[in-house]
C-alpha cells in the first residue's frame, strides 16, 4: 500500500494499538510468560517505525500497562516495567533525532510506580518534548473509566473555583482535560490475540474510531499483519453520522 495512496483515500492521524497476547504466545511455546513480554517488546519499535515513517501517520497510541494489570504476579509486573525502561533508554536518542515526541498517558502519581521507573517516564517525555513529526503515546498505568473521573474532578474544581460556569462545560473543554489533549481523537484501534473488546481503553477518544481485531498474537503482528489491517481500514466509510454520497 502506497503513502499516498493511504492517504488519500481514508485520512488517519492517529492509530491505537491494544498489544494482546504476549502471555499465550509464551504459554503455546512452552516459554514463562515473561519471555512473551520480550518477544511482544522487540515488535513495537519496527512496527511503529512503518506506522511513522511508510504511511505517514502523525500519532501512534500503544497500551502497555493498564490500571487492572496491577491484578497480576508482582514478577510479572516487574518484568513489564523493565521492559518499558530498557526500551525508553534504547530508543530514546533515535526518536530526538527523528522528532517523535513521547507522550505518556495514565495516573503517574499513583504511589505503586517505582521511583526510578517514573524517572526513566520523565526523561523520555523531556528528552523529546522538542519532537514534532510523529507522536509516540504510550498508555501507562491507563484506564479509560479512571481518565473520564479525572476529567469530572478537574472540571469540578474549576467551576467550583469560578473559573468556569456550567454552560461552558462542552466536548473541547473535556478533550482539554485528558491525558493527552494535544492529539487528535482515534481513527484506528487494532487489537491483537482475536479478543475483540476495548478492555477500558480510550473510551472517550475512539467514539468514531474504527476497530481491526486480528487472531494473531502481538509477538506475531509483522508489516505484513500491519498492512492488512491498514487495508481493511481503507475499506471503511467513515460518515461521522452524515449520509453517504455514492
Amino acid at each position: 500500500m502506497e503513502l499516498q495512496q493511504f492517504q488519500a483515500k481514508t485520512p488517519l492521524k492517529h492509530l491505537a494499538f491494544i498489544m494482546d497476547g504476549n502471555g499465550r504466545w509464551a504459554k503455546k511455546r512452552l516459554l514463562p510468560r515473561s519471555m512473551g513480554h520480550k518477544a511482544g517488546v522487540k515488535r513495537i519499535k519496527e512496527i511503529i517505525d512503518s506506522c511513522f515513517f511508510d504511511y505517514g501517520i502523525k500519532a501512534v497510541s500503544l497500551f502497555t500497562f493498564s490500571t487492572e494489570n496491577w491484578n497480576r504476579p508482582p514478577e510479572e509486573i516487574q518484568t513489564l516495567f523493565q521492559l518499558l525502561q530498557d526500551f525508553f533508554k534504547t530508543n530514546i536518542q533515535e526518536f530526538k533525532e527523528k522528532g517523535i515526541r513521547i507522550f505518556v498517558s495514565g495516573d503517574l502519581k499513583d504511589q505503586r510506580i517505582p521511583a526510578d521507573v517514573l524517572e526513566t517516564i520523565s526523561e523520555a517525555i523531556d528528552e523529546t518534548k522538542a519532537g514534532d513529526s510523529h507522536y509516540f503515546n504510550v498508555l501507562f498505568n491507563y484506564g479509560g473509566r479512571k481518565e473520564l473521573v479525572k476529567v469530572c474532578k478537574e472540571i469540578s474544581v474549576d467551576v467550583l473555583n469560578g473559573k468556569i460556569s456550567i454552560p461552558d462545560i462542552n466536548e473541547n473543554l473535556i478533550s482539554e482535560h485528558l491525558y493527552f489533549s494535544k492529539l487528535p481523537d482515534i481513527d484506528l484501534l487494532i487489537r491483537t490475540s482475536g479478543e475483540e473488546r476495548l478492555s477500558n481503553c480510550l473510551l472517550y477518544e475512539c467514539a468514531y474510531a474504527e476497530f481491526v481485531f486480528t487472531p494473531c498474537y502481538w509477538p506475531d503482528f509483522t508489516l505484513k499483519e500491519l498492512s492488512s489491517c491498514l487495508e481493511q481500514y481503507q475499506s471503511r466509510s467513515r460518515r461521522f453520522g452524515a449520509i453517504k454520497n455514492d
